[in-house]
């Protein structure tokens, strides 16, 4: 798989067009990785840019975009999806949004996640997420994370400080439905994880949460990896309902038309 530039990544992702983009009302942002042209992974709404390499640590951006979503049970889907193998380095692609996530309020964030293949290859024994970038030097993963020991999903600093596990398995070839609620405050900030809720107006049981973090006004988030996996559907909005749409009847995808295992 090339690496480098996540444009020329992306550049098979047009061939499909006239995606309807679910449920954005009250939504910050949102991204189902549907086509985008001419200029490519810059679909979606509420971002100030495409996606480009980037991230600690990263030199690479070995990500390539699938032309079918994730399933999940009764949440709305869109579009694609984007996958990146086992990696030797990490590699990383970063988005810039629109507005930063200002302090002293709360914001929800979502996204479906797939592993595949064999759970510890690659560099640091094959972690992957997403990552809400902090303005004041601090950033938050939310994923599967590397060194081995543990095979589930958490909340930790990026790079793996702090870090608090929901106790949900990482599956392989099983998707899972991540929701973060971050409560920003004057000092450190509450995130919440939520593991596969189900999609409807009523916030579930936390699995996990994180309380010794500042991230400041955050204004961007990024893929971040080495192990194999799928990510898909990102969205970011002020109520818990923004970010778990639910599909009603085919509308916003069907099981029909997206990925049930990695291929």
């Amino acid at each position: 798989m090339s690496r480098g530039i996540v444009s020329l990544l992306f550049v098979t992702f047009i061939a499909a067009a006239g995606f309807a983009q679910p449920g954005l009302a009250g939504s910050i942002a949102y991204d189902g990785f549907g086509p985008s042209f001419p200029i490519y992974a810059n679909s979606g709404s509420g971002f100030a840019g495409a996606w480009t390499q980037g991230g600690f640590n990263a030199f690479a951006s070995g990500y390539a975009p699938r032309d079918r979503s994730l399933c999940y049970e009764r949440l709305a889907i869109d579009g694609g999806s984007v996958s990146g193998g086992a990696f030797a380095s990490i590699n990383g692609a970063i988005r810039d949004l629109a507005q930063p996530l200002a302090p002293n309020g709360t914001v929800y964030v979502s996204f479906l996640v797939q592993p595949h293949g064999d759970l510890l290859e690659g560099a640091f024994s094959g972690f992957f997420g997403l990552t809400i970038n902090g303005s004041v030097g601090q950033d938050l993963f939310i994923g599967k994370p590397g060194g081995g020991a543990v095979s589930q999903y958490v909340l930790e600093h990026r790079g793996g400080f702090g870090q608090v596990s929901t106790g949900a398995a990482t599956v392989v070839g099983r998707t899972s439905l991540l929701v973060a609620k971050i409560e920003f405050m004057a000092g450190n900030d509450i995130v919440t994880l939520y593991v596969d809720p189900k999609p409807n107006r009523l916030e579930s049981a936390a699995t996990a949460i994180k309380s010794d973090i500042d991230l400041g006004n955050a204004s961007r988030i990024g893929i971040y990896s080495t192990g194999a996996f799928t990510i898909d559907e990102i969205r970011i909005g002020t109520t818990y309902a923004d970010v778990v749409p639910e599909r009603k009847g085919n509308a916003g995808g069907d099981s029909a038309g997206c990925l049930q295992e990695p291929n």
